[in-house]
């Protein structure tokens, strides 16, 4: 079971860097800014849980800013986690079932709490704003998917497979 969580969280991270790719190329094709809503969850989750933000004001906006990219990467290891624990108990998606399911979990472990918080309102969302959010977390569920997929089996055992299936 730990193996699986761990190859899910290694898997989840590959994820997460592709969703930021995505994220940053849609930046830099539209033209257009950098959400600021983990900053604003950060100063929110701050605010309600009493755990201050150290820094003056040239300095705590940057590490508010690092926080909120933090709790990005966080979600996506611990959503890429679960997939290795569903995995660990069973569940054997296609990639395709399992990037669509791992992209799900992504969107809402990252867009619940900020909803809950007042942050965000998807229902007010536009069609830029859905495909800002949505096809990122595409790229992360079928990347995580993808990755952990590739390490499901033992090098040796899978040229076994191979040679077998090639009637050698």
């Amino acid at each position: 079971m730990m193996r699986s969580i761990l190859r899910g969280a290694a898997a989840g991270a590959a994820g997460a860097t592709a969703l930021n790719a995505v994220t940053y190329l849609d930046m830099a094709l539209r033209g257009r800014p950098a959400s600021n809503t983990p900053e604003q969850t950060v100063e929110l989750l701050s605010e309600k849980t009493g755990a201050r933000v150290p820094g003056n004001a040239k300095t705590r906006p940057n590490r508010v800013s690092g926080l909120g990219a933090l709790l990005g990467l966080l979600t996506g290891t611990t959503v890429g986690a679960g997939y290795g624990a569903a995995h660990a108990l069973g569940w054997r998606p296609s990639v395709l079932t399992g990037g669509l399911a791992a992209s799900g979990a992504a969107m809402a472990g990252s867009s619940a709490p900020m909803t809950t918080l007042g942050i965000t309102d998807p229902r007010k969302w536009s069609f830029a704003d859905w495909a800002s959010d949505v096809v990122p977390h595409l790229a992360y569920g079928l990347v995580t998917a993808a990755t952990y997929g590739t390490g499901s089996e033992p090098p040796v055992r899978r040229a076994r497979t191979w040679l077998r299936a090639a009637g050698k």
